[in-house]
């Protein structure tokens, strides 16, 4: 999410993105560091899977790359 959005756009976006992520894992879970600009997303869906959940809703993510996840599970260290 850019710094430019308004709350309520940033809102409805975690939203999509949340319900999303909860067609394949109801306990999904985003939060968005105001401060960072950073996502959390936390599910038990594979980070390929979640990439391309949210490049779908036109939300592209990028790893930081220094996570300790593994091809099976999501680091937690996403950006978007």
């Amino acid at each position: 999410m850019t710094r430019s959005d308004t709350p309520d756009l940033r809102q409805r976006r975690q939203q999509a993105m949340t319900d999303a992520l909860r067609e394949w894992d109801p306990e999904a879970e985003i939060l968005w560091d105001e401060d960072s600009g950073r996502l959390s997303v936390y599910t038990t869906l594979p980070s390929e899977r979640v990439s391309t959940i949210l490049a779908a809703l036109g939300e592209p993510v990028t790893s930081c790359g220094d996570g300790e996840g593994s091809d099976q599970e999501c680091c937690g260290c996403c950006s978007h």
